[in-house]
């Protein structure tokens, strides 16, 4: 009973050396306010219940007078509030869909809106510019950059390729 024990800790021991070099497990992620995890819960509620909502209208109203892009950009909206489905109950496992969220706002409101301002131009209604810029606005204040900090850039990144195990004599027997 008692070899049992100890070859079986020998396995488990010998198991963390050879994946130590591709994740450490002693690493914690940074505690995140209750606050902010109530908040990006929020945020996602509201992609699936008024986006989710406005894309769904739109696409079953059906595309007889969209552009390809417009239809795109409404599928694209659409499929985002039904992923965000997930940030409601897990928000910080479904955090890239708020990380996207922020960076395709700022991409837009910087290469279509301002422009389109700067030039005394009308802005295109897909997006309201100043619901834009207050939600973008909130959603970096709620997101734990901290947390996103440890998750995407102090963490080993997936090896590339699994090296080659090295068979066991004993393998080649049976």
């Amino acid at each position: 009973m008692k070899s049992n024990h100890i070859e079986n800790s020998y396995v488990a021991s010998s198991d963390l050396t050879s994946n130590r070099e591709y994740r450490k497990t002693d690493q914690t992620p940074p505690s995140v306010a209750l606050w902010k995890t109530w908040g990006l819960r929020l945020f996602f509620a509201g992609l699936v219940f008024v986006i989710g909502k406005w894309q769904l209208m739109s696409l079953l109203g059906g595309p007889s007078e969209w552009a390809t892009w417009r239809g795109a950009g409404h599928s694209l909206l659409l499929a985002l509030a039904i992923l965000s489905i997930g940030g409601m109950f897990r928000p910080l496992a479904f955090l890239p869909i708020m990380l996207f969220e922020v960076v395709w706002k700022a991409v837009w409101l910087t290469a279509v809106a301002l422009p389109l301002w700067m030039a005394g131009e009308q802005i295109p209604g897909i997006v309201s510019v100043k619901g834009s810029i207050i939600g973008t606005g909130l959603i970096i204040i709620c997101i734990p950059w901290k947390y996103v900090w440890w998750r995407y850039f102090t963490l080993p990144i997936e090896p590339w390729r699994r090296k080659k195990q090295v068979a066991d004599k004993s393998d080649n027997l049976l």
